[in-house]
């Protein structure tokens, strides 16, 4: 469903947008307090940090379909410093270094140091042979794994920082891949053998018209490189090789009908095939806990994250999508005014769907169909799927975007892992 507020008209498609990326701003900028300068690769003159939307130059080089990972390094280390923004989630946007007079970076790419260069040709040619080793130690869900006490957990820290998501940041973002070998939606883990998304990623005329979902892929960062590497201070970090698995079953909820304008029910489980070994790139999410208290407060803040991938979906508008993982921290909208919103192009919210973002100049949409809304549950120390992206207006900031509320059919999602163990 894609919504056009320019001229107050609703259309329609069978499968909805994917709420595509482009930058994030969660508070307004004081114009008398001058930006900060920074440093900018490869220069001598130095740059000024501004938001992601306010640097065309930074904005031309992700805005590419095929991103190498020097180009990546370059995108990297151009993103400002947040450590100031880490104490309160509200003061949180991320910032870019651009150049000052306006014009394009001189050269954005930063080579391998001439070791790490040697490191990543060698790590490039055992992906190569297939038979690169996992870097760390794996771990089996049916030994020595807690579940409950173990998911949404990831390795970094660095959660702040950016709009580029580190190589083990949200491990349990999945893409699926369809026939026609399309990247049209995401998904998440929520334990060895199933993924959660939304039902219009898995059924439809889009989907048809790609010929079905052919595998998921988990563990994915930059969907045109193998390996994925960038350049630490002092190290090279690869990821493990991407892991594509196919899918044993989909379960649709039974409520959900395609053709709906409102897209209510829009939930979906893939079982895989085979379960899968969890690393510091593969692991699930937690899901909401029903008898536990909901950070459902206006404002209250929320991460998408994904890959941006809109136009396989979308008949009438062109969104820009990235190869590389990116992710954006948006608030939370009350239905009560999220309804005022849509209200205003005959749109009607249900009661099992939550509202975040499109505070006007102040967010864009993010984040693929399908994906998970996610909350970072302080005092656990690990992130909680409470919404999935299911549709959102085509011109990003202009609205809210709608997800189908998680912990309003967890009833149903337990009793399709359960009859499926």
């Amino acid at each position: 469903m894609y919504l056009y507020p320019n001229n107050g008209a609703l259309w329609a498609t069978s499968a909805l947008l994917a709420l595509g990326f482009a930058t994030c701003t969660l508070q307004s900028v004081d114009p008398l307090v001058p930006p900060p300068d920074c440093d900018i690769p490869n220069e001598t003159k130095r740059g000024i940090c501004v938001q992601v939307n306010e640097c065309a130059a930074y904005l031309q080089v992700r805005n590419v379909t095929n991103l190498s990972s020097e180009r990546v390094n370059f995108l990297k280390k151009v993103q400002c410093d947040t450590t100031e923004a880490e104490k309160s989630d509200a003061d949180y946007k991320p910032l870019v270094c651009c150049p000052a007079n306006g014009q394009d970076y001189l050269y954005p790419v930063i080579q391998f140091s001439k070791f790490e260069y040697r490191r990543f040709l060698d790590v490039t040619a055992r992906f190569k042979r297939k038979k690169l080793k996992r870097r760390i130690q794996t771990v089996e869900p049916s030994t020595g794994f807690n579940l409950l006490n173990e998911c949404g957990k990831q390795v970094t820290n660095r959660i702040y920082g950016g709009e580029i998501a580190e190589l083990d940041e949200y491990p349990w973002l999945a893409l699926l891949v369809y026939h026609s070998n399309d990247y049209g939606c995401s998904g998440a883990l929520i334990d060895d053998r199933h993924i959660l998304t939304a039902a219009h990623c898995v059924q439809g005329e889009g989907v048809r018209e790609r010929r079905g979902l052919k595998h998921v892929r988990l563990g994915e960062f930059n969907v045109k490189t193998e390996p994925d590497c960038i350049e630490e201070p002092n190290y090279l970090s690869c990821a493990d090789a991407a892991l594509d698995i196919a899918y044993e079953h989909i379960h649709v909820h039974p409520e959900y009908k395609e053709y709906s304008n409102y897209k209510y029910n829009d939930i979906a489980i893939i079982r895989l095939k085979h379960p899968v070994s969890f690393t510091h790139f593969i692991m699930p999410i937690c899901l909401p806990n029903k008898s536990a208290q909901t950070p459902l407060v206006e404002g209250q803040m929320f991460s998408v994250s994904g890959w941006g991938r809109t136009d396989l979906f979308n008949n009438y508008f062109i969104n820009t999508h990235s190869p590389i993982k990116l992710k954006l921290r948006i608030p939370y909208v009350s239905n009560e005014n999220c309804s005022k919103i849509l209200d205003l192009y005959g749109v009607r919210l249900g009661p099992k769907q939550l509202c975040a973002g499109g505070e006007k100049s102040k967010d864009t949409c993010a984040g693929d169909s399908g994906g998970p809304l996610m909350y970072f549950d302080r005092p656990h120390s690990r992130w909680v799927a409470y919404g999935i992206v299911s549709y959102g207006f085509t011109q990003c900031g202009s609205g809210p975007g709608v997800y189908t509320s998680v912990l309003s059919y967890m009833s149903w999602i337990e009793s399709i892992i359960k009859a499926q163990s």
